[in-house]
């Protein structure tokens, strides 16, 4: 008899787009302790598109200010690819009350990694 608890599936697989390295090794170190696999870090819009041409992830995490701009070309992609994603920004709640991030959660920075694979957890069930 076999029952499957997990066990058997492969790692959720984990974009992370964040332009600040200590903070997404920080981020990366915490995903993969948790079990997940990390995809990037990519650090702009640019690379995060390109890793998105190539690779499906399950859940991301975006800073939303990278060097390059607003990480919203990235969201967009994700939103229409039915990706679930959280925000990692130091911008404050109005971020969140309206527009294109309405509704998203923005763990804010500094990120408390526990929160963080909580809400991880939460997008991908």
């Amino acid at each position: 008899m076999s029952s499957d608890d997990g066990r058997n599936r492969p790692p959720a697989r984990i974009l992370v787009v964040e332009d600040e390295i200590f903070i997404a090794m920080e981020i990366e170190r915490a995903l993969t302790t948790d079990g997940f696999e990390v995809l990037g870090p990519v650090g702009s819009i640019e690379d995060a598109l390109e890793l998105l041409h190539r690779d499906q992830p399950d859940a991301a995490v975006l800073d939303v200010t990278l060097r390059d701009g607003k990480v919203t070309p990235v969201a967009v992609l994700l939103r229409s690819q039915g990706v679930p994603f959280v925000l990692a920004s130091a911008e404050g709640r109005e971020l969140t009350e309206t527009g294109f991030f309405q509704g998203v959660t923005n763990l804010g920075k500094p990120t408390n990694m526990r929160l963080m694979i909580g809400e991880i957890q939460r997008l991908l069930s």
